[in-house]
């Protein structure tokens, strides 16, 4: 239960979060108690899928945080506010002076870090280990809640940030 209050305080913080560091930290917080759900109450291959749940899920937080300091930058931000980002962004878009690859690398960030919380094909073998080995509360909640804060991030941050990149990308992401 006290990992279930856990998912949930950070399930809201990352939903009401208007900071993207801050968002990071809840988002991060929610596959700690999923982690130990799964490890400990989990079926006879529990560690093996909490572990790969894990692993694909650090790789995509690394990819996250990369994206996001990338905004930071680009944007050149004096915080992490998604008000003071957009801004900046939508700033050096319109000026010309944030270049097309530079759009392209950080979305592409995103998509991918997003893409593996979702979890996305090709990003989405450490899924039916998840499932399976869960305990059945663990299951619900993971198909329930932590499947949906992934695309919740990529529709709050990705795509309006990058809408022309998105744009670009569209036909890949529809195909994935």
């Amino acid at each position: 239960l006290s990992l279930i209050l856990v998912l949930h305080t950070g399930m809201l913080g990352s939903f009401v979060a208007q900071d993207l560091i801050l968002f990071f930290v809840f988002f991060e917080v929610v596959l700690l108690p999923m982690y130990f759900m799964i490890g400990v109450w989990g079926g006879e291959q529990r560690q093996y899928a909490a572990i790969k749940f894990f692993l694909y899920t650090l790789f995509g937080s690394a990819l996250m945080i990369v994206s996001f300091l990338a905004v930071f930058f680009v944007a050149g931000g004096d915080s992490f506010s998604m008000v003071d980002l957009a801004e900046g962004v939508a700033a050096r878009n319109d000026a010309g002076t944030l270049a097309m690859s530079t759009q392209v690398l950080i979305f592409g960030g995103m998509f991918m870090g997003f893409g593996i919380k979702v979890p996305m094909f090709p990003f989405h073998t450490w899924l039916p280990d998840a499932h399976t080995e869960a305990p059945t509360a663990g299951s619900v909640i993971l198909a329930g809640v932590l499947l949906k804060m992934g695309t919740y991030g990529f529709v709050r941050f990705a795509l309006p940030l990058f809408p022309v990149a998105a744009e670009q990308a569209a036909p890949l992401i529809f195909g994935l």
